[in-house]
């Protein structure tokens, strides 16, 4: 499976919860691997790195959610799960002190796509 537009997005100048988000395509990647160790591993990397438990939604978390609903549909049951939670608790931050000024729209484009192709995984 081939992820389109993930090598146009300027992940050098775009932060998470470490700095520069350059590892987050790799991240991305790795979900589609064979093995379930590394994309369970890769599940793990993008909750650390893009749901900052600080208190914020950062631009990272925007940029790679397309691709994260795009790839849910080819994961086992239960990283799709996972995966669908990580998005969950990065939506429900209504009281972070700073949400990245694109995930509002980011989010609702996603919601719907979410609700209708992975009602097992919510």
């Amino acid at each position: 499976m081939s992820i389109e537009g993930l090598d146009d997005v300027p992940w050098h100048a775009i932060d998470h919860a470490y700095g520069p988000a350059l590892d987050t395509p790799g991240h991305v990647r790795a979900l589609l691997s064979d093995d379930p160790e590394v994309v369970a591993r890769a599940i793990t990397d993008l909750d650390r790195t893009v749901h900052e438990e600080g208190g914020f939604v950062c631009p990272a978390a925007t940029a790679v959610l397309p691709f994260l609903v795009e790839v849910l549909p080819s994961l086992d049951r239960e990283p799709r799960t996972r995966l669908v939670d990580l998005l969950h608790r990065i939506a429900e931050w209504g009281d972070a002190e700073q949400v990245d000024a694109g995930w509002a729209a980011a989010w609702e484009k996603a919601r719907p796509k979410l609700a209708d192709g992975f009602g097992d995984a919510q």
